[in-house]
This record gives C-alpha cells, structure tokens and sequence, in this order.
C-alpha cells in the first residue's frame, strides 16, 4: 500500500469518530467553525510554514494534492476542530487545555513523520509545538470571544438525556 493511502484512511477515520462522538445539531452548528479554524488555517499555515519558511509540512500526498497543497488534511483540521470545540471545557480548565491539544498535536506530527507522511526540516519539538499552542490558543481565544453564551452545561444536559 502506497503511502499516500494513509490521508484518507486517517480523514475518513477521524470523520467517523466525529460522528460518533458529537451529536448531529453540534456538528451542524460547529461545522463553520471547523471550516474556518481547521481548513483554512491549516491552508494558510500550509502556505507560510511550508512555502514560505521550509519548517516542514506534508509528504507523500500523491494524487491527493494540488500546488503542492494536501486536500485530506484540510478536512481532517475540521473534523479535529469540531471535536475540538464540543470539548471544549469549563473554565478554568479551558486555560490548559490548548497546552494540552498543541503537545497531542506535536506528538501526532512527529508520530506521521515517523510513518513517512509529514516532516519537520528544523527541530521535531520547539517550532511544532510554537507552531500548534499558537494555532490552539487563538481558536480558543477567539471562539469564547465570538460564542461566550455556548455553555459547556447544555452539551452536558444533552448528553445526559441523549446517550
């Protein structure tokens, strides 16, 4: 199996996991938000990271690319950021938990460059982690900030009657 089977395979994984974990009226109504906060940063951060600077980026992307741009790992950003959002905690909890999400991500990054599917060009540690707690901390900031009313209590009482 080439390589470049393993974007789908993950996308596809991770959108099931989302659809399973995440009840249908949150995934409709934090869908914009994984769009804007998954595909297009993550295409912008393509672009600056990869393009621009060289700090490393996707591999191995054979047909699922184009501009030397991956189509599966935009959708995979969304999927993760709607995850993402739906947990999102209570305060105070929500002050470490894109610490949290920024370290899993640095992990999982250098758990695909061991597969052979993403490289990092200088350092597997500091800039991935720079690059990640930047990303996490500005969609936290900003989504508290544009949705101060989403109550972590309503997806709990929505849980609870349910599951």
């Amino acid at each position: 199996m080439s390589l470049y089977y393993v974007y789908p395979l993950y996308t596809s994984t991770l959108a099931i996991v989302l659809y399973l974990l995440v009840p249908q009226r949150f995934i409709r109504s934090l869908l914009i938000y994984g769009i804007i906060f998954g595909a297009t940063i993550d295409f912008v951060t393509i672009i600056i990271v990869t393009l621009v600077l060289g700090f490393g980026g996707y591999v191995n992307y054979g047909p699922f690319g184009f501009m030397s741009i991956p189509f599966f790992p935009l959708f995979a950003w969304s999927c993760y950021f709607i995850l993402y959002l739906y947990f999102l905690p209570p305060k105070p909890f929500v002050y470490i938990y894109p610490i949290i999400a920024a370290a899993y991500s640095t992990l999982f990054s250098n758990v695909l460059q061991n597969i052979g599917i993403f490289k990092w060009n200088y350092g597997r540690i500091l800039i991935p982690f720079t690059i990640y707690v930047i990303w996490h901390l500005t969609v936290t900031c900003v989504y508290i900030r544009i949705r101060p009313n989403d109550n972590i209590n309503s997806r709990l009482k929505f849980k609870r009657i349910h599951h």
